[in-house]
């Protein structure tokens, strides 16, 4: 199952300096929302989680790798595919921009979960649970980054 959205956010900086420092530091900027866990830069790829509770299956890990490029005061983030990809995945791209005393984010996030399919009837009915709660949560956590 995948589901795809469009977000806007922008994140609050002291100024215009520390939103500079933000832009340059996505690993940081991202790190404070509660959805992101884990984020690394290293060799201009940013890594991490992005994290959905699911009240079926508990928390989610969905699992990210993407180029980060920063230039002049605009960010881009490409995605890059995951050495093992396993049940869930992420993809993050898109682009930032420094505005004065804030950093302003245009991405687009596209999470995966494998589902296996239901052999009898009870594991279909499962399964379509799974994916209606899995879709409700998915809409909600990305409702709280911005979208």
């Amino acid at each position: 199952m995948r589901l795809e959205r469009q977000i806007s956010f922008c994140l609050e900086a002291r100024d215009p300096t520390e939103a500079n420092a933000l832009l340059a530091a996505p690993e940081r900027a991202l790190a404070r929302l509660t959805v992101f866990r884990d984020l690394k830069l290293l060799d201009g790829v940013l890594s991490g989680a992005l994290t959905a509770p699911f009240v079926l299956i508990g928390e989610v890990r969905f699992p990210f790798r993407s180029r980060f490029e920063l230039g002049g005061d605009t960010a881009r983030l490409e995605p890059e595919p995951l050495a093992d990809k396993g049940d869930a995945a992420a993809e993050l791209s898109g682009s930032a921009r420094a505005e004065g005393d804030r950093v302003c984010y245009q991405a687009r996030v596209a999470l995966e979960l494998y589902l296996p399919e239901g052999e009898k009837w009870g594991g279909r009915a499962f399964r379509k649970m799974a994916e209606a709660a899995f879709e409700r949560t998915l809409k909600r956590t990305l409702r709280e980054i911005g979208g």
